[in-house]
């Protein structure tokens, strides 16, 4: 019960009609000595451990100091997610509104109050990873397995690993976070947004946000990726993520047109519309494996909602159970 009142969303206040800073939200420092602490371990036990370390130091690693990258590290998030988020909504919604409404996929634009409590909501996630800001120190002193230079070919075949168990942790996290406790006290508090914009994409509940963030560090600090090979794919995941949350069909148009393996943003929309499915970040692969794809044009007569926490393919089986008995 104690655990549960430190991480719901009702006692941090995110579930309120106004998002503003409330004196909760220190409890953030909870999860970010736990995330801190998780970072720690891997990046000066765990990795060394396996011989994981490049020893390739960055030259300006003498000055860059834990202090600096503690403060950097949520200011270039900042930095990242007003310039992609924020482009997407200005273009989409002033600079070209007739292509916005033409693209939109439920037709409902979310309202002003609704994006500024998306971005205040995001801003304090936002601060809380300062928590994991040990990974990019590590990386500049050579401790991780990134090594300092351009790319070279043999980054290719980790850079695609990288992408698949990026998706794959990011896709068991999020699924675990749907099981029904999970879901009330932490989870919930994403899905305010039931027709969302790209200011969602980092409204998220602090223990959610570091939990994610830390699987996906995690991942890329054990490959012997270039860091720049390693911040290009930091950097894809997030515009990726900032489009499925757009609820534009930009997939359709464009350079996105040609990234056929990506799953379309209709894809993660439907999981803000309908809840307890479509769990992948990146890719849909892993929902059509694991029974959690849905899709309303394919699955006609199946109706999900946020109180039904049943896989799609339990359902599934049910319903034709049930039409079945019926004939």
């Amino acid at each position: 019960m104690k655990v549960a009142s430190l991480l719901d969303c009702n006692v941090r206040r995110y579930l309120d009609d106004g998002e503003h800073f409330h004196w909760q939200d220190v409890l953030m420092l909870t999860e970010m000595s736990i995330a801190a602490f998780v970072t720690e371990v891997y990046l000066s036990v765990v990795l060394p451990m396996a011989g994981l370390v490049s020893q390739a130091p960055c030259p300006v690693a003498p000055w860059a100091t834990r202090l600096l990258l503690f403060f950097l590290a949520p200011m270039m998030y900042f930095l990242m997610y007003f310039s992609v988020c924020g482009g997407i909504f200005y273009t989409y919604t002033y600079r070209f509104p007739e292509e916005g409404r033409r693209l939109s996929i439920q037709n409902k634009a979310m309202t002003s109050l609704e994006t500024r409590r998306a971005i205040v909501f995001s801003c304090k996630s936002i601060l809380s990873v300062s928590a994991v800001s040990a990974y990019p120190y590590y990386a500049i002193q050579g401790w991780t397995n990134l090594y300092w230079g351009f790319p070279r070919m043999s980054d290719a075949p980790y850079l695609l690993c990288a992408y698949i168990f990026v998706d794959i942790s990011a896709y068991l996290v999020h699924r675990m976070l749907h099981r029904p406790w999970w879901y009330r006290h932490v989870h919930k508090a994403h899905h305010l947004w039931k027709s969302p914009n790209a200011f969602v994409v980092s409204a998220l509940h602090p223990v959610e946000f570091l939990a994610l963030t830390v699987c996906t560090l995690s991942v890329l600090a054990a490959l012997p990726l270039s860091v720049c090979s390693a911040c290009f794919l930091l950097a894809w995941i997030f515009v990726c993520n900032a489009i499925d949350h757009s609820g534009l069909e930009l997939h359709t148009s464009g350079w996105l047109a040609w990234l056929f393996w990506q799953a379309p943003v209709t894809f993660h929309d439907n999981h803000h519309a309908f809840f307890h499915a479509n769990y992948g970040a990146m890719v849909d692969w892993w929902d059509r494996i694991g029974g959690t794809y849905y899709n309303p044009q394919e699955h006609v007569g199946l109706s999900l909602g946020e109180a039904e926490f049943r896989s799609v393919r339990t359902l599934r089986t049910s319903c034709e159970n049930h039409r079945g008995k019926m004939q």
